[in-house]
């Protein structure tokens, strides 16, 4: 018996030493020169181009010539100095000074050509248009295209195209890049030019980057504070609130009562210090199948947008904000303030909640009451609307619960109809059978160019916006597109977005009801000024994928906060503060990510309340 008791300790012994997937003994990181954030998956790919799922490969090991601050809506200029079109159909680019990889070679022209046309070889990426890459010099280089292209397009490849070093994958052949993992011996092809590398990846528990001290970009944006990143592997979002309490989590996205954090740990912070705390993004919108009456009438969807109101949704439902009466979210308070959408709202918006005026306008469309059960005709039915929504949007299906009983108000009966996202809601939506549905205004999109393209273009059931789930038409508003699609004038550009923001107003496709929320969370007690509402310099979602839509910017702004030297244990999953220890182990139910593919699975971008 004592035999095998003796094994069995020696097991356990044995299993707390390489249980980490490698052999590898733990390894001690300074506290204070530590960032913790984590993912609801483990980290299992490296490859920055396609499938990758380590936070920062994008952004903070391999970098683009510009970073998307996708909270201010703009460009900041990252390996380029500056872009600019030299007439319109050339785009150049001059690159800063001392730029070099993390292997001492310089990064030059040759590799941002070599870059642009290695996403074309692996099928990643297509730029419409551009016949040429012209290297002028060894800081210049030239895109040239055969017509005035679409600037808002070329302007997301110019973040989302991440530069490689020539020397190194030139010899690799592209249709193998996209499936491999660059960990074991392929992980010494990362080589980027960016603040950070890739130490090491300890299998279903975390992955750490570790300082590139002789980053080029110090002497530009001064040397990061952190020597290490740790991506834990946190699977719920239980986990994660007491790893935020503990003090071993600083950065997170994932949903938490905040008040009650903070009343735990003080240090806990959002993007706002009021309700909802979680910073509003994506408009909600409710979609009008505006091909079948009586919703092909504005007038009508006119009535419904004053019927409703928002901030009975916003107390009651999900957690959220107010939106105004545009598709464009907050991250686009900048272009509408160029715009002039508070006054456009005022000339030909509405009033939300006005049932009385959303009551005459039905009485003049001839939708009226004639039997006396409390639901108005049309064309002598009566008028019940079906609410399509998944089995599994808690947010959706209490929203849609308040929209229903606000328009009982005007007569109008709405019944919710729940299944499955893909093959019930989704196929519902993308076939045009449906009445009412929420949707997000536009997803993820950088530009109010994306957003009125997704939600407002429509030429058929084949060719119209990603987000025109109501297949709205607009003749108008179709040339108005293409007009601003190929103009990089921002004077020209505004005032095709006022005419495009009328033509929402009046028409009213769809009604804005509130505003969606990104969870984020923020621990100061270790790390300080992380972006918020006053000081939005970077983007506040930490997941893989994301990198050079801001979260770099965000892990490269943060300084130490003034607190003792402590030590963590990064080889076991175990996390030791002043604040005690957490086992980073998988938990039960993932509640929010498992793996972000592409902007097309933004379901599992916006996370919900539970």
């Amino acid at each position: 018996m004592r035999k095998f008791l003796a094994f069995g300790v020696v097991a356990l012994f044995m299993a707390s030493l390489f249980g980490a997937g490698f052999g590898m003994a733990a390894e001690t990181l300074p506290r204070d020169e530590t960032i913790y954030t984590a993912n609801s998956a483990p980290p299992t790919n490296a490859n920055p181009f396609s499938g990758g799922n380590i936070i920062g490969i994008d952004g903070l090991v391999f970098e683009p010539l510009f970073m998307l601050n996708f909270m201010q809506s703009k460009l900041v200029p990252w390996l380029a100095a500056e872009g600019k079109w030299v007439d319109s159909t050339t785009y150049q680019v001059k690159l800063r000074d001392g730029l070099k990889w993390q292997d001492g070679q310089p990064l030059t022209a040759e590799d941002v050509k070599f870059s642009f046309e290695l996403y074309q070889k692996m099928g990643l990426k297509k730029y419409e248009g551009l016949r040429e890459i012209k290297v002028v010099d060894d800081k210049t280089v030239q895109f040239l295209f055969s017509g005035a292209p679409n600037v808002w397009v070329w302007n997301q490849n110019l973040f989302t195209t991440l530069i490689v070093p020539k020397h190194i994958f030139q010899n690799l052949d592209p249709n193998k890049l996209k499936t491999m993992t660059f960990l074991g011996d392929q992980k010494k092809y990362l080589v980027g030019s960016g603040a950070y590398k890739l130490k090491e990846v300890v299998q279903q528990q975390k992955a750490i980057l570790v300082r590139n001290d002789d980053w080029w970009g110090n002497k530009y944006f001064k040397k990061p504070a952190a020597k290490y990143i740790v991506q834990l592997y946190v699977s719920s979002n239980d986990q994660a609130v007491n790893m935020f309490i503990k003090g071993d989590l600083d950065v997170g996205t994932y949903y938490m009562d905040i008040v009650s954090a903070k009343q735990k740990n003080p240090n806990i912070v959002s993007w706002l210090d009021k309700y909802p705390y979680f910073p509003p993004v994506v408009p909600v919108v409710l979609y009008f199948n505006t091909q079948r009456p009586p919703m092909n009438q504005p007038a009508f969807r006119r009535a419904i947008a004053m019927a409703i109101n928002p901030y009975q949704i916003v107390n009651q439902g999900p957690i959220s904000d107010v939106p105004d009466q545009t598709p464009l979210g907050a991250i686009m308070e900048p272009w509408k303030e160029k715009i002039g959408v508070k006054k456009l709202i005022d000339q030909y918006g509405w009033k939300y909640g006005d049932i009385a005026d959303a009551n005459k306008i039905l009485d003049q469309l001839g939708m009226k009451d004639t039997n006396g059960d409390g639901i108005r005709e049309y064309n002598g039915k009566d008028i019940v609307l079906k609410f399509y929504t998944c089995a599994g949007c808690s947010d959706w299906i209490q929203a849609g619960e308040i929209i229903a009983n606000q328009l009982k108000a005007i007569g109008i009966k709405v019944e919710i109809e729940k299944g499955d996202w893909t093959n019930f809601f989704m196929a519902h939506l993308n076939s045009g059978d449906f009445d009412l549905a929420l949707h997000w205004a536009g997803t993820f999109k950088p530009d109010p160019y994306s957003v009125y393209y997704s939600i407002m273009y429509y030429k058929n059931s084949t060719d119209k916006g990603s987000a025109n789930f109501g297949n709205y038409y607009n003749e108008r508003a179709n040339e108005l597109l293409e007009k601003l699609a190929h103009t990089p004038v921002e004077s020209e550009q505004i005032n095709y977005l006022k005419e495009l923001t009328k033509i929402w107003l009046e028409d009213v496709p769809a009604v804005p009801v509130y505003m969606g929320t990104l969870f984020y969370e923020a621990n100061q007690a270790y790390w300080k000024g992380w972006p918020n509402a006053k000081n939005p310099y970077g983007v506040p979602i930490f997941w893989p994928g994301f990198g050079t839509w801001g979260t770099a910017l965000a892990l490269l702004g943060v300084q130490p906060a003034v607190t003792p030297t402590t030590t963590s244990t990064s080889g076991t999953g175990t996390t030791t503060t002043s604040g005690g220890s957490t086992t980073t182990s998988s938990g039960s139910g993932i509640c929010g990510p498992a793996l972000i593919v592409a902007l097309a699975a933004v379901p599992l971008f916006m996370r919900r309340r539970r």
